[in-house]
């Protein structure tokens, strides 16, 4: 579900910091698992990047009353993480773990480097958010492509046809380009120099 669907974006904040749960539901049902990616390309460790966005949504809804200063939540949102992240590689660097040593090649990647991974991140989430708006069977076929599901196999699952699978891959493949390509477009030309 996008979470402009129930209230437009610039909505979403002043519903938050108005205690609305069903508006924080929604950010976090657009926003986690974005982030999650985001933060695990920084830290390399899926847990542990789990936890990083789970402390974030926490501490956004401990401090939603402070959120209608807040402009762009989700710049917000990955600024927080990319900061709650390197702090945690710190912290694991003073413990003498292994992935601490990823801190110091993170703090010296440019910014652009930060910005491809936000980019990637949000392709993802906009690609997840697209799958969700297909017709029933393109959703189901393409949920269990993702998962590394073959054709044949996809087939037997849902008891059709392998042609059918294909169909309905196809089809998904040329839904998916006419609701994604534009806004992909848009954000590539907002991210270049």
């Amino acid at each position: 579900m996008k979470y402009s669907e129930l209230y437009k974006k610039e909505e979403l904040v002043l519903r938050i910091s108005e205690s609305n749960v069903l508006a924080f539901d929604q950010l976090f049902i657009a926003m986690h698992p974005a982030l999650c990616l985001f933060a695990n390309r920084i830290v390399a460790n899926e847990a542990a990047a789990k936890d990083i966005v789970s402390e974030i949504f926490l501490q956004l809804w401990k401090n939603r009353e402070a959120l209608n200063e807040v402009k762009n939540i989700e710049a917000y949102l990955y600024t927080a993480t990319r900061n709650r992240s390197l702090n945690h590689l710190r912290k694991s660097k003073r413990e003498g773990e292994k992935e601490g040593m990823a801190a110091e090649q993170l703090e010296e990647k440019p910014a652009e480097d930060i910005l491809q991974e936000i980019f990637n991140a949000e392709v993802i989430r906009t690609l997840h958010e697209a799958i969700k708006t297909l017709p029933p069977e393109c959703t189901k076929v393409v949920q269990m492509g993702i998962e590394g599901f073959s054709t044949n196999e996809i087939a037997l699952r849902l008891g059709v046809s392998a042609s059918a699978v294909s169909h309905q891959k196809a089809r998904a493949i040329r839904l998916l380009r006419e609701k994604i390509a534009p806004g992909i477009a848009l954000i590539t030309l907002l991210l270049a120099d």
